[in-house]
């Protein structure tokens, strides 16, 4: 850990200590800091918690907004570490900060009294935090605000950070401050292979590095003279300490300049919070995610995948929709509270029509949720177990997320082998179908009989699919915070060549090396998943429009 001084009107100084990534950003404190971190290093607890620390002291009274990927993700998680790391570095609840509340009497206020304080955050300083995320675009609408904190960017889309961008104004008394207008994000690397959103490394080149170096180096001759104030506090000098607080005045000055419309921009592994992780840390997350994410996750190297290695090569951003959650849905919910998933908050579900599924069995069993919808197919959910877990946890998921549907049949597409112990009853499908029809769904079973649908034969029919080549075909809009696991299959799917054992023929498969990943690797990097795809998009009715061989042996529907 490294140590710098930090210092109040009144000549308090105290020292702090800080991993040297965290003595280099509050030194430094550009106007837009961007960090691209490991995982592990501390990104809300400690390097978001610091500065928007700092920031509520520089800019009293003002309005920011907080934007994460998902409610979910903010309420049950994001937050309460923000929170958490303030109460690390000396904030206590009721005295310095209250969420879902209006502000206690000795608190300043806002600049502009709010209209709701449902997901928000106040200080004592008067700031006011506002809560949002992007599954709920119109969470922070309809505010102006002087600065904006945005976590794990890898997940949002730059459409709603383009829309948010202009509401950064307003409260022209403390436009002075160089924080004013600004940004603070922190994520992990983005993986474009896994569907992340990689608009955060264009930040790099809004950084001007000579800038930067100017305001580390006086912010280094600042944080001496804090020091020098500290000893002198201590050897009660006041002759020092009259000499000194003129030297920090002349000096703030000066940093102030340099810093105006700064950006800070900076990619570092989760090593730089070694000394608190301690060396077992990166062995065991080496051990548990393997060499590639490691390299990705922990140690931030940027990871790539050719488009030519790609399996669903027509696959793209414009797949996926970030908007599918009811606006409001969240507000019975307190920051800190378990939120329950139910199908009541997605947008585009239709609760009076039928469920399609697209299941997969294994050792990991996936299970994939959407409705076809006129010239849509919405992909509206995916659920998984991982062994020892199997169907019966898998219906109790579905059952409990659809528990308020109001048309309970469910059709379901599975993996032949689901009805490869049919003769002695114990089926996978069968057994699925039974579990979740105890719970009062009727279940149809769609491909009785289905013959093997070949890797060659998915590679062309999802080609068209979300290539867009037929106009017969359904356009699919993914959501792409219901899918996580999903869309992070589809994206890592890779092709691999080889050779027909009859004919010779050069054949197109899918690289399913991955399935042999550890068990607790299977959904986020596993082709698992996308096989749960292929059962839920191979129907007679679309492999006809893209002229392949097609379903063989294919019986009728029949109840589970």
């Amino acid at each position: 850990m490294t140590k710098r001084t930090r210092v109040k009107k009144d000549n308090n100084v105290k020292i702090v200590y800080d991993t040297w990534l965290g003595v280099m950003c509050a030194l430094v404190a550009a106007k837009n800091q961007i960090l691209i971190v490991g995982r592990g290093a501390g990104k809300t607890t400690n390097y978001i918690a610091e500065r928007s620390m700092l920031i509520n002291k520089e800019m009293p009274s003002a309005y920011f907004f907080f934007l994460c990927d998902t409610y979910v993700n903010a309420l049950d998680n994001i937050i309460p570490s923000l929170l958490e790391g303030w109460r690390r570095k000396g904030y206590k609840e009721g005295v310095d900060y209250v969420t879902d509340a209006p502000p206690p009497a000795h608190f300043l206020q806002p600049y502009k009294q709010p209209l709701s304080y449902k997901h928000t955050i106040s200080t004592r300083f008067g700031n006011f935090y506002k809560i949002g995320s992007a599954d709920v675009p119109q969470s922070l609408a309809g505010n102006s605000y002087q600065h904006g904190f945005i976590d794990e960017s890898r997940n949002i889309n730059d459409l709603p950070i383009r829309k948010i961008m202009p509401a950064l104004r307003g409260f022209p008394i403390i436009s002075n401050s160089v924080f004013y207008r600004g940004i603070t994000a922190a994520t992990d690397m983005p993986n474009i292979a896994e569907g992340d959103f990689d608009w955060v490394l264009n930040h790099e080149k809004n950084m001007d590095v000579q800038q930067i170096k100017d305001s580390l180096n006086v912010g280094i001759k600042l944080n001496n003279i804090r020091l020098q104030i500290y000893n002198a506090i201590r050897d009660k000098d006041l002759n020092a300490i009259k000499r000194l607080e003129k030297q920090l005045i002349r000096w703030t000055e000066r940093h102030l300049r340099v810093r105006k419309n700064s950006t800070l921009f900076y990619q570092a592994s989760a090593l730089t919070n070694v000394g608190i992780l301690s060396p077992g840390y990166f062995q065991d997350q080496l051990e548990l995610l393997g060499p590639e994410e490691f390299k990705s996750a922990v140690l931030t190297f940027k990871p790539t995948i050719k488009k030519g290695e790609k399996f669903y090569s027509t696959l793209g951003d414009h797949h996926f929709y970030d908007d599918g959650i009811l606006p409001g849905y969240y507000d019975k919910y307190k920051i800190g509270d378990a939120v329950e998933a139910s199908s009541l908050a997605l947008k585009y579900i239709k609760h009076n029509e039928p469920i399609d599924a697209g299941v997969d069995f294994g050792n990991m069993c996936s299970m994939l949720l959407g409705q076809e919808q006129g010239n849509y197919v919405y992909i509206l959910k995916n659920l998984f177990t991982l062994a020892p877990e199997h169907t019966k946890e898998l219906a109790l998921q579905f059952t409990d997320f659809f528990k308020h549907h109001k048309k309970k049949v469910l059709n379901m597409y599975y993996d032949r082998s689901g009805n490869q112990n049919a003769a002695v009853k114990k089926d996978y499908a069968t057994e699925l179908a039974g579990f979740i029809e105890e719970k009062g769904w009727k279940v149809n079973l769609m491909n009785k009989n289905q013959a093997t649908i070949f890797q060659e034969e998915e590679f062309n029919l999802m080609k068209h699919f979300f290539g867009g080549y037929n106009n017969n075909l359904p356009r699919i809009m993914i959501d792409k915070f219901g899918c996580t696991e999903y869309r992070s299959s589809l994206g890592l799917a890779k092709t691999k060549m080889s050779k027909h054992r009859r004919t010779g023929s050069t054949m197109i498969q899918k690289d399913k090396s991955s399935e042999k990943l550890p068990t607790h690797q299977l959904p986020m990097f596993s082709t698992n998943m996308s096989d749960a795809g292929k059962y839920f998009f191979f129907r007679p009715k679309w492999v006809k429009e893209t002229r392949q061989r097609g379903l063989l042996r294919l019986g009728a529907p029949t109840t589970g």
